[in-house]
């Protein structure tokens, strides 16, 4: 009876193995290069972690941020709807004292918030910032970029959409933010795309404004 019932826990715990060697399934993304047009709002990336969609949000004035809150949002790749939540996304926000008018910088940008998956990591964005030189006007640069990191289930779902051909996509955020101490709720951003397989938006490389992103995102 012993033997019996050892065989029969070993024949169950192979029968168990094997069912997950066949339901799991290795997604091969190589095939693709995949990426978004007609946008400049949010670009789909891909580096050595796998694909993820940046959202970049800019602010250029003789004016401080004092505070950001990312509220919620969601993106449409056709039919599949990907939820942003506060708890599931990633922050930064970098700033740069000496940007022309031209969208033009001369300084670095340094990073003054960063918060990942709803966990505030670094808060510098309310701290006093440098005067600045009347006979040398310079405006201030914040870039604040939205990641999301996509699971293999999250792509696989993209790729359905795109061999299926529905590429039509929509884009929207919002957040919460104080301007020179004023704030401002309810702000946000909506935008719609295309889904295709390419290389990313050559525009980017045309813009001043788009430097900093170019330099973090784009450039190895």
């Amino acid at each position: 009876m012993k033997i019996k019932t050892i065989f029969c826990i070993i024949s169950l715990f192979m029968i168990i193995f094997f069912t997950n060697c066949v339901t799991t399934r290795h997604v091969n993304f190589s095939r693709y290069n995949l990426s978004l047009k007609n946008t400049l709002s949010i670009f789909l990336l891909n580096n050595e972690k796998g694909y993820y969609f940046c959202i970049p949000v800019q602010y250029i004035g003789d004016f401080q941020i004092n505070d950001f809150e990312f509220d919620n949002g969601n993106i449409l790749i056709g039919d599949y709807n990907i939820l942003l939540k506060r708890d599931e996304v990633m922050i930064s926000i970098y700033l740069n004292e000496t940007v022309d008018e031209n969208g033009n910088t001369v300084g670095e940008f340094n990073l003054v918030y960063l918060e990942d998956n709803g966990r505030v990591l670094i808060s510098k964005i309310a701290e006093p910032l440098d005067i600045k030189i009347e006979s040398n006007y310079m405006m201030n640069q914040y870039d604040i970029f939205i990641e999301k990191h996509l699971t293999d289930n999250e792509m696989e779902n993209i790729i359905n959409e795109y061999e299926r051909g529905n590429v039509y996509s929509m884009l929207s955020i919002w957040f919460d933010i104080t301007i020179n101490n004023e704030e401002q709720y309810g702000s946000g951003m909506l935008d719609d795309f295309e889904l295709y397989n390419g290389p990313v938006n050559e525009y980017v490389w045309l813009l001043p404004h788009f430097d900093f992103f170019r330099t973090k995102y784009l450039q190895d």
